[in-house]
């Protein structure tokens, strides 16, 4: 278990208040946030780099806020890797453990072990400089682990790689994590690499804490407009709530004029008549009817007519740009390709979308308490 209580960091102006992590062992949590957020403050107050002014670290079942940094059983690969230039590529392996005088005969079998599956072998006489980009990634990743570390941190290990390579180390990270478990905290600016990797996000702007918890929650239950628009979300709508229907545990809200009808389980608590809230519809989750297909009773709740106003294919699917009769409300579809070519769509057409429960959520305007 990696604990952080109440950290303050200061650096210059900026700074970090209150900050709490907990990461099980052997989870594969992600700290997410925009340039400028204060991760790498983070990062280096847990390595030891900058002391805190506040808070207390735990690494297991040790305090070590107070330890010089090669007191604390972590390994880091840096976004510049720092691979050693002038030690071959075994040699650069087998540094930390070098370094901790810990004992070659009892980690070399674990290590060649990895050598072999992360397929480094061919690699091990050269030199980093004639390395590519990931073989140089597999390279540091294999150095930081064969300490074996209470903590792994990892520093935006997917930055400068090309979209195919970028694939091959996000494969690579998920069968490591997969075979051999090690607790690790990932800083990351790229919610695509949080989302495929992650199992816990602790999600931090402008050095604030903003949202925490599993992926799906922190993806598709944002709790303030501040989450959902760094995440990239689209259709998002100040809306204020008309009334309140008991019986089918419903909210109806407004949005410019056009209706929108709620289920109560994807609302904020305490939610009151009148009261301001922002919406966020999903855009995977709107479908857009058939002319000759009967609607299901579970799509009537939010069915809206409209037309479509652009159509932008981006290769594996396609973005419908639709724009509401009523209230002249735009929002945008996303359509897999093989739906697409099945409903006939195209640019002034006049088509009925409805919102599946799914795709809808609110959010209180302040984001609700601090977490």
């Amino acid at each position: 278990m990696i604990r952080i209580e109440g950290l303050r960091v200061e650096f210059d102006r900026f700074r970090i208040e209150e900050l709490h992590i907990r990461i099980a062992e052997g989870d594969f949590h992600f700290l997410l946030g925009p340039t400028g957020s204060g991760k790498t403050l983070i990062l280096e107050s847990i390595m030891g780099l900058r002391k805190p002014k506040e808070g207390r670290i735990w690494i297991g079942e040790k305090e070590v806020q107070s330890l010089p940094p090669e007191k604390r059983e972590i390994s880091y690969v840096p976004q510049d890797l720092a691979l050693f230039p002038h030690l071959r590529v075994r040699d650069n392996i087998f540094f930390g453990i070098r370094a901790r005088n810990l004992d070659m005969a009892r980690y070399k079998p674990y290590v060649d072990d990895l050598i072999e599956q992360m397929r480094l072998s061919p690699l091990l006489d050269r030199f980093p400089a004639t390395l590519s980009g990931g073989e140089k990634k597999r390279v540091a990743l294999l150095r930081a682990l064969a300490p074996k570390p209470k903590l792994l941190l990892l520093d935006e290990p997917l930055s400068g790689l090309d979209p195919s390579m970028r694939k091959e180390i996000q494969k690579l990270l998920k069968t490591l994590h997969a075979f051999l478990h090690p607790t690790t905290l990932c800083v990351t600016h790229d919610f695509e690499e949080a989302y495929l990797l992650a199992g816990e996000i602790t999600l931090c702007i402008n050095g604030r804490v903003e949202q925490r918890g599993k992926r799906d929650e922190i993806f598709f239950k944002p709790r303030s407009r501040k989450v959902a628009e760094f995440l990239g979300a689209k259709n998002l709508y100040r809306a204020k709530v008309l009334k309140e229907e008991k019986e089918t545990s419903r909210f109806i809200l407004d949005v410019q004029g056009l209706p929108f009808s709620i289920p109560g389980r994807a609302c904020p608590e305490g939610l009151r008549l009148g009261e301001e809230v922002d919406l966020f519809i999903r855009p995977e989750e709107v479908m857009i009817i058939r002319e000759t297909k009967p609607i299901k009773d579970s799509l009537k709740h939010n069915l809206i007519e409209g037309i479509i106003v652009d159509i932008v294919d981006r290769g594996r699917d396609r973005t419908v740009f639709f724009e509401s009769l009523e209230g002249r409300i735009p929002f945008e579809i996303a359509i897999p390709n093989y739906a697409f070519r099945n409903l006939d769509l195209f640019p002034r057409k006049r088509v009925k979308a409805a919102l599946r429960d799914e795709s809808l959520w609110l959010m209180p305007l302040d984001g609700g308490p601090g977490l």
